[in-house]
């Protein structure tokens, strides 16, 4: 007796939704602390961060291939299988109108926005490092002259809201998805627990915006902490 045909479609949900978690969503928090040790309450100077944050990553084994692989080709698929989910969905706030019909669609404009925001990004610093227009040891002056505008302050602030909580309420679909939390008493505490969690990663990222922040001295000239 043959096996049943693979459903193609519900495996590349399935697929999409783990690479939500594991690894870009693992990373998304990652990055997120690791760039919060910019925040003045760690004590770290610009040299100090770039060396402890920056440079001991680049020095690890095949870190490129690494970022390709595991971050990039992950991120890609995700937003753009994202768009095929959301442009298939069925959803109808005004309609029906209950919470988790409107987090569906929270869920894929916050999507949106943050793959939006993740392409620039890297656009802004990895992308200019491979390019050879700025230095890994330039990174922190970089993001200290980004920041210095408000227009990009209010953007990574977007952008970074969009980010935890397009993983979070992720998080929160993934239990469903993958049968963990399909009683409702399992699911609002699904609902609490992520909560919490996207507190944290916000506070973690309002750490980092905070930590990037460019003073401009009289001559125009940046001044580093």
């Amino acid at each position: 007796m043959s096996a049943p045909p693979i459903d193609r479609h519900f495996a590349l949900r399935k697929l999409h939704s783990l690479l939500g978690v594991v690894p870009i969503g693992a990373f998304l928090a990652f990055h997120l602390f690791e760039n919060s040790l910019a925040s003045p309450l760690h004590g770290l100077s610009a040299a100090q961060w770039t060396e402890d944050v920056v440079m001991k990553i680049d020095r690890l084994p095949y870190i490129l291939v690494a970022e390709i692989l595991l971050i990039a080709l992950p991120i890609l698929f995700h937003g753009i299988y994202g768009a095929i989910i959301w442009f298939e969905g069925r959803a109808n706030p005004g309609r029906y109108g209950y919470f988790r019909n409107w987090m569906y669609v929270l869920q894929r404009i916050a999507g949106a926005i943050a793959f939006v925001f993740i392409l620039t990004h890297v656009w802004q610093t990895r992308v200019q490092v491979l390019l050879g227009q700025v230095s890994k040891e330039q990174l922190y002056e970089r993001m200290a002259t980004l920041f210095s505008s408000p227009a990009q302050q209010a953007w990574y602030a977007v952008g970074i809201l969009a980010a935890v909580v397009h993983f979070v309420n992720g998080l929160w679909l993934v239990g469903i998805t993958w049968g963990l939390t399909t009683a409702p008493r399992a699911q609002r505490l699904a609902t609490v627990v992520w909560a919490c969690a996207g507190v944290l990663l916000l506070l973690l990222g309002g750490l980092a915006l905070f930590g990037f922040q460019a003073v401009t001295t009289a001559g125009g000239h940046l001044a580093l902490r």
